[in-house]
């Protein structure tokens, strides 16, 4: 469950009704813990298969790729507390996410180090610029509505692709690494849909992350072709 807004009504919830599509698997293709993850995503499109299984077999880059994630996300929600100083909620919501991954970042880069495996500089990610290519500017509040959106897809997209990398790594060290940072992904989407549901009304909020989801899956079509966390 969501928690609750500052003017006290519940947090908007996405849509149920079209949480699914063809090509997310059945529940009874995977384990009960994972299938209950999956499901409380707002994702249309499912990761296959093949893709954990690349990762698992080149877990260097893929772990160098984390770190840089974590590092932008990071920056990212500071980037919001920049954009928004009035929002006193806001503010303080997006520096805890930021504290969080950076503590997230050291952890991965403590990993990569002990192993003597590089570390990964900045790199393009032609997924996420073209999801943020989904923001539409100078229309606020939609503007601050779409940037948080944007956080909790690449959020929940993180959280899917982890726990999907779960169910086939055979490191121990980094198995409990992804069960630890999977639920967190998890609640960085819903405060950020939260967040982004408290100035607007919530069934236009559904229709507009609607556009969204279906944005961020066509998409997540395209992927599944490196070990990169949004690969």
């Amino acid at each position: 469950m969501l928690g609750r807004s500052r003017a006290g009504r519940s947090a908007p919830r996405y849509d149920p009704a079209v949480r699914f599509s063809p090509d997310v698997p059945e529940a009874s293709d995977v384990p009960d813990a994972y299938a209950e993850v999956f499901a409380s995503l707002p994702l249309l499109h499912a990761t296959p298969r093949s893709w954990a299984e690349l990762a698992a077999a080149n877990l260097p880059e893929f772990l160098a790729d984390h770190a840089v994630c974590e590092q932008q996300v990071s920056l990212y929600a500071l980037s919001l507390a920049g954009y928004y100083p009035e929002d006193v909620e806001l503010v303080e919501r997006a520096a805890a996410l930021a504290a969080e991954e950076v503590q997230h970042f050291r952890r991965v880069v403590a990993i990569l180090r002990r192993r003597g495996w590089p570390l990964g500089g900045r790199r393009p990610n032609p997924w996420a610029q073209s999801l943020k290519g989904q923001i539409v500017h100078g229309r606020e509040p939609w503007t601050k509505v779409d940037r948080l959106l944007f956080g909790a897809m690449i959020e929940a997209r993180s959280c899917e692709r982890f726990t999907r990398l779960l169910e086939v790594v055979e490191d121990r060290e980094v198995e409990q690494l992804l069960a630890d940072l999977g639920p967190a992904e998890r609640r960085h989407w819903q405060l950020f849909f939260q967040l982004a549901g408290r100035e607007v009304d919530a069934g236009a909020l559904d229709a507009r992350f609607l556009r969204w989801r279906e944005h961020e899956a066509r998409l997540a079509r395209g992927l599944g072709v490196s070990p990169a966390v949004h690969g």
